[in-house]
């Protein structure tokens, strides 16, 4: 299965209620997650999209969907939440095949801790710093989700 690891657009330093759950993302973040899904839909489509609850999650993942249409309806989980171990979504995603394709927007340092437990790299996150907007295509086989493969690593500001 190929699974595509995305951290939040860039978000604003501040919330209008002082919360960091609800940072909306600045105009750039936005034009950066629209560049990265006009390059998903080069060479994948999308299956089914998950994400943190957050409102920068949330946002990011509204314009995934808008530009990439997934199969399958995208879902909010309590499971993405920043701080969380992101592989606890594996279980759910185990159902679908290695034909497909999942992407799931998240946290940092929460994205590359998950990106290197699919990759079977030891560490804490520092492997793959996911700068806001970033991602990663991994193909993984589902039975397993080990010894995945980097398809590729990319930044938005390296996108026209």
């Amino acid at each position: 299965m190929k699974i595509i690891i995305a951290r939040h657009g860039e978000a604003e330093p501040n919330s209008p209620d002082g919360t960091d759950r609800s940072r909306p993302l600045t105009s750039k973040g936005v034009a950066d997650v629209q560049k990265m899904a006009r390059f998903f839909q080069v060479g994948f489509k999308v299956t089914k999209i998950y994400h943190s609850p957050y409102k920068r999650t949330t946002d990011t993942a509204k314009i995934y969907t808008d530009i990439l249409h997934p199969e399958q309806e995208t879902e909010s989980l309590e499971d993405l939440e920043a701080g969380q171990d992101m592989s606890r979504v594996c279980p759910l995603i185990k159902s679908f095949s290695n034909s497909d394709t999942i992407l799931i927007v998240g946290h940092s340092p929460d994205v590359s801790i998950f990106a290197e437990k699919l990759l079977g790299i030891g560490g804490v996150g520092k492997s793959f710093l996911f700068s806001p907007g970033s991602a990663l295509a991994v193909n993984v086989p589902r039975e397993k989700f080990l010894d995945g493969q980097i398809i590729w690593f990319l930044c938005p500001d390296f996108l026209c």
